[in-house]
């Protein structure tokens, strides 16, 4: 066996997970610090083949190794900077690796004949199924795993933006979960009050009768005389809009007595707002109830609950 040749293996794979940490933390490293850091996790395989082998099978070895490792390639900004850095390493070694032994188990034993066959070619150059995953299997593990994590990303911002909302018109009140979405851009045309769109599914024995028959109706909103007599006119206003419900292009908005949005350890008592009602479910799964207008989360200063 060619000790020069298994410890260039373990540098590559060592630089292709300090590669790989540095692309989920979207850190730019240069191509040198990560092969020096690549460098010294590749040290701990040649002192296996030295007396020191027993210490440097150690856990604190390791640990130690991956420290230096995390320096070499991100540096020292700050302690949270070098926290990130080395927790990235430990999960995309667990993930990649964790993918990688999987599939090598679940192959090897039909590739055990071609091992044999070529054994006399790869003698001394290490296990070619060790080549094979550096070469082939890094990427396509590397590929299925940041397919999750930004999946795991794209959860994690969508619960983030969800709040809490206390909505009050006349005797209806409801409390609700909202989600902020950035997409949701409907403003009043006259007032420039942003709107927030509420689904009434589970809700529609709360609201006056004749005002879900007008939800489920629209196009009553422009016949003349149709909406004089509602509770809530007074309320009422019409916003331009394509994009809720499937050809309606006058969307019904209704001025709240109060819009309380409850964030952290307090709540944004928001001022200027309308609420349009809609009998669609916003939500598959029924995560959230309203979707709420981004300019709502600034329009007031937060109150500490």
């Amino acid at each position: 066996m060619y000790l020069d040749v298994i410890w260039l293996l373990n540098l590559l794979f060592d630089s292709l997970l300090l590669t790989g940490a540095a692309l989920m933390l979207k850190r730019k490293v240069s191509v040198v610090r990560i092969g020096a850091g690549g460098f010294i996790g590749s040290i701990i395989i040649i002192l296996n083949f030295t007396p020191l082998y027993a210490w440097a099978e150690h856990p604190l070895t390791k640990l130690i190794f991956s420290i230096a490792m995390t320096l070499a390639a991100f540096g020292y900004r700050r302690l949270k900077y070098f926290v990130k850095g080395l927790m990235a390493l430990y999960l995309i070694t667990f993930l990649l690796g964790g993918t990688m032994l999987g599939v090598h188990y679940l192959f090897q034993s039909n590739i055990t004949s071609v091992q044999t066959k070529v054994t006399y070619l790869m003698n001394g150059f290490g296990d070619p199924v060790s080549w094979l995953f550096v070469i082939i299997g890094f990427p396509v593990s590397w590929i299925f795993s940041k397919r999750n994590l930004d999946s795991l990303e794209m959860t994690k911002i969508k619960f983030e933006k969800m709040v809490k909302v206390l909505i009050t018109i006349d005797d209806f009140t409801v409390t609700a979960t909202g989600l902020v979405d950035s997409g949701n851009q409907l403003y009043d045309p006259l007032t420039q009050a942003p709107v927030m769109i509420f689904s009434l599914k589970g809700y529609e024995e709360q609201i006056p009768v004749n005002m879900l028959h007008l939800l489920q109706q629209p196009e009553c909103i422009m016949e003349s005389g149709a909406v004089y007599d509602l509770p809530w006119a007074g309320r009422l206003r019409l916003i331009p809009s394509k994009v809720i419900g499937a050809d309606q292009q006058i969307l019904p908005a209704f001025k709240p007595d109060s819009v309380q949005i409850y964030v952290d350890d307090g709540f944004i008592d928001v001022k200027k707002c309308l609420v349009s009602f809609t009998l669609q479910q916003l939500s598959p799964e029924m995560e959230y109830a309203a979707i709420i207008h981004p300019k709502m989360m600034v329009s007031a200063k937060k109150s500490v609950s």
